[in-house]
């Protein structure tokens, strides 16, 4: 009776072991689909310049503030190590804005306003395993080029003129795990960074002498995310 309740033990321990190293063996031919929520964390101000006209200046900065994110991957695993994945992600967030009016007599106390601003975040991705095969530890590097598109109130025109460059190209770069749940169902951890330069201006519709080119600056747009992996042909 021990001996059989020693190898039940033992079985159950080796089947619990192998749940990793399963999940993780037979990715080549794999194709995944991990629908996932998280963190949109902007690091710098996507729209800033300074304006100066007859000895009065107006610098105005704007940045996105950090929302909730909402997106979904799919990838197919050409053999163990190698992989290409495309997804897209939602953040509804807020545009917050300052401008300050500086001129003889001084500065006048800037002007704060917080309008409703959305982020769509897309990516194609090759990804790579960085673990070996038997390794029960999974940790997997992407790359590859991105588009990110802002909308919202913050960013729509009215009958002074229009915000142009709303939509950009840059590249993302990912770090994720993974903790097997079953063969077919894991959890996914991802880091992921959005990297572009925003290009954003201001068209007049009055008159063109007064349009407007914001400085373009290198934006780090990072998105935290939990996700659930669910393999659609094992």
């Amino acid at each position: 009776m021990r001996v059989n309740s020693f190898l039940r033990l033992a079985s159950l321990a080796g089947a619990i072991v192998a749940v990793p190293s399963l999940a993780s063996a037979q990715l080549g031919g794999g194709v995944i689909v991990t629908p996932y929520v998280g963190a949109y964390m902007p690091t710098n101000h996507v729209a800033k310049t300074g304006v100066t006209s007859q000895g009065t200046s107006l610098p105005v900065d704007a940045k996105q503030q950090i929302g909730a994110a909402f997106g979904a991957n799919v990838s197919y695993w050409i053999n163990n190590h190698l992989a290409i994945e495309g997804g897209a992600a939602y953040s509804d967030s807020h545009l917050k804005s300052t401008s300050y009016v500086i001129d003889f007599a001084g500065t006048i106390p800037p002007i704060t306003q917080t309008e409703n601003a959305h982020v769509w975040l897309g990516s194609a991705k090759v990804m790579t395993q960085l673990m070996p095969d038997e390794s029960a530890f999974n940790m997997r590097f992407g790359i590859g080029p991105a588009i990110i598109s802002h909308g919202g109130t913050a960013y729509k025109g009215d009958s002074d003129g229009k915000i142009t460059g709303l939509t950009d190209y840059g590249a993302a770069v990912s770090l994720c795990t993974r903790i097997a749940f079953t063969p077919s169902v894991a959890m996914r951890l991802r880091a992921e960074n959005y990297m572009y330069y925003s290009k954003m201006g201001w068209k007049s519709s009055i008159a063109p002498s007064e349009d407007l080119t914001f400085d373009s600056r290198l934006q780090h747009d990072f998105v935290l995310s939990a996700g659930l992996q669910l393999f659609l042909n094992r």
